[in-house]
């Protein structure tokens, strides 16, 4: 085939396993009262970049995260947050026109000008999220400057019409920035993050850390083979307290969730899984889009046989397709075993003169 062909093949199929498009809308327009836009959708990778992100993936370039943590819903809680990420006065942090604050004085000044800014935020009350939390991290061993500068460009490039700060913090293993965005903007929109949005942020900041000399990828845990979700931090928050004994019965959602498995390793009787099922149909499609492109690049030069063969290899060592709730039912089943293996053993000593009963 030719380069051109190749180049369409990829795209294609890069396309669809790569692009989220933004669904839902931006928020309404407070201010005016004005109907809510709808979402402008990120413009799809041409073929270059689409080959460059085929080759990240497949020789497993570190993915960045971009996380929404929570976010405040009146003056108190956001003060409280910047007070966190800029432990007390003592880091320093930056806002949307490059000014560094230090100190608590100077946190409690930005803090009233966000309260008295042309959309003002109230100090007590819940009515809606007034302020939107961000972490943008990479794995240890990342160079923390580079992180810095590249959350600094993410920030100017998503968030240039709203007020915020950020926060680089040192003392962790792994590289990250919070950032603190007002919710409202200066034209007074609401922000309205979606699904599609952070995915979409996760490729700016992607590409913002590779623009200052880091090699980063950006793409969804489907198409690495990941299959788990990682656990809320609500939930592990209540369950580590349960294991403390500072709670009585871990987080609702874990309970369920092995009762569930306690009652089928006990039965036998499998539950309904639909999400096990869409897990295997998605990996399916995965593994079909990377087969159509490995087959397109094998027929390219050098670098495209070798990059066929990179694809290759990474889709056989993706993991085997295991559920939290297969693990658990499998964790329940072996501890019924072993307690079956026990009563046996007990029974037998009872049953043989001589063999202490106590044991």
């Amino acid at each position: 085939m030719t380069k051109k062909i190749i180049d369409g093949i990829l795209k294609d199929w890069g396309e669809r396993l790569y692009y989220s498009p933004v669904k839902g809308q931006k928020g309404k327009n407070i201010r005016s009262g004005g109907a809510r836009k709808p979402a402008t959708a990120a413009p799809k990778p041409s073929a270059p970049a689409t080959r460059e992100k085929v080759a990240r993936t497949a020789k497993k370039v570190p993915e960045v995260m971009v996380k929404i943590s929570g976010g405040g819903k009146n003056m108190q809680h956001i003060k409280a947050h910047m007070d966190y990420i800029s432990r007390n006065g003592e880091l320093e942090i930056e806002d949307e026109n490059g000014d560094v604050h230090l100190g608590k004085e100077a946190v409690r000044d930005v803090r009233d000008a966000w309260a008295k800014g042309k959309i003002g935020i109230p100090y007590e009350g819940e009515k809606r999220k007034e302020a939107f939390n961000i972490i943008l991290s990479m794995p240890a061993g990342t160079d923390r400057q580079a992180v810095k500068d590249a959350a600094r460009a993410f920030a100017i490039g998503q968030f240039s019409n709203h007020q915020y700060l950020f926060a680089s913090h040192e003392d962790e293993k792994h590289s990250h920035v919070h950032l603190v965005v007002k919710a409202v903007d200066h034209d007074g929109i609401r922000l309205n993050p979606r699904k599609g949005d952070l995915q979409y942020w996760r490729e700016q900041f992607a590409e913002n850390l590779r623009d200052h000399g880091i090699v980063a990828n950006a793409t969804p845990r489907k198409v690495r083979g990941i299959v788990r979700k990682p656990e809320k931090q609500a939930v592990k928050h209540i369950n580590r307290e349960f294991e403390a004994g500072k709670r009585k019965a871990p987080a609702r959602v874990t309970e369920a969730q092995r009762n569930e498995a306690a009652l089928e390793a006990a039965t036998g009787v499998k539950r309904a899984n639909p999400a096990q099922d869409n897990i295997s149909a998605s990996r399916k499609k995965s593994q079909k889009a990377y087969g159509q492109i490995a087959r397109a690049l094998v027929t390219g030069g050098p670098e495209d046989k070798q990059l066929a063969l990179d694809v290759t290899r990474f889709v056989q060592q993706m993991p085997a397709i295991r559920t939290q709730h297969q693990e658990l039912v499998e964790s329940e089943r072996k501890r019924l075993e072993r307690e079956a293996a026990k009563q046996v053993t007990q029974e037998q000593g009872r049953a043989v003169p001589g063999i202490d009963k106590t044991r």
